[in-house]
């Protein structure tokens, strides 16, 4: 049975499952991959983990039988991704707690796909790195956000912000609308939650910021440079 016909309570059923789910180092470069919030194939898994395709083939229908991941079919070929923003919640907790910090990194391409990656990067499906703390920092300047307890709040301001900017659109998102997350390599807080998903997807659709090497890496264009200064009072080549 795949993730699809299982329902989001099935993942992490205890403590013990949850943590042994990913005590696994091959399911956990592999939840570690798809953070990225794209879909991989099989065979693009495989390689991120350096596994045998047997290996990667248990290993991927360990994780949607315990509803961690999902795959969907288009033609030929078989996609997987995260199966919710919950599963992309404890990844990015156990990165943080985990104490440990990423290899460093050795040769010229490694060294800039870091330094890409802690500028700014999607975590999951919101912005993280550098940028994500920038901009959730701007917001709570301009009282869209309000800070407490190493957490997030919509102001009336910020709620109004969203949409008459056309990042929000229509009456309901899932809640919650914001989240503060941690962000493993800032060691600040950056926006999650629904209202953060749409402030990444809008940023991306609108050319303000376009995906890049490495994956989950993130560009600023000069558009997005604008925005950011027109609407936060963002100066991006500061960050």
């Amino acid at each position: 049975m795949g993730a699809s016909d299982m329902g989001e309570s099935d993942f992490g059923g205890s403590i013990s499952a949850t943590a042994a789910l990913f005590a696994d180092a091959t399911r956990a470069a592999v939840c570690d991959a798809l953070m990225d919030g794209c879909a991989w194939t099989p065979g693009e898994l495989r390689q991120a983990a350096g596994v045998s395709a047997p290996a990667m083939s248990a290993c991927l229908e360990r994780l949607e039988t315990a509803g961690a991941v999902r795959s969907v079919r288009q033609g030929r070929h078989r996609y997987v991704m995260l199966a919710s923003d919950r599963v992309a919640s404890v990844v990015e907790f156990l990165g943080n707690v985990s104490g440990e910090p990423p290899a460093k990194p050795i040769g010229y391409r490694q060294v800039q796909s870091d330094q890409r990656l802690r500028a700014a990067r999607t975590c999951y499906s919101h912005i993280a790195g550098g940028l994500g703390v920038a901009i959730a920092e701007a917001m709570v300047k301009r009282s869209l956000l309000v800070a407490a307890d190493e957490s997030f709040s919509l102001s009336g301001e910020g709620e109004s912000w969203f949409r008459s900017n056309g990042i929000v659109q229509g009456h309901t998102l899932r809640t919650p609308h914001v989240r503060a997350c941690l962000d493993w390599t800032q060691r600040r807080m950056h926006l999650a939650g629904s209202y953060g998903t749409a402030l990444c997807s809008y940023l991306i659709s609108t050319g303000a910021l376009r995906r890049t090497q490495p994956r989950r890496a993130l560009a600023v264009t000069e558009a997005g440079k604008e925005w950011l200064r027109n609407q936060l009072g963002l100066d991006i080549d500061t960050v």
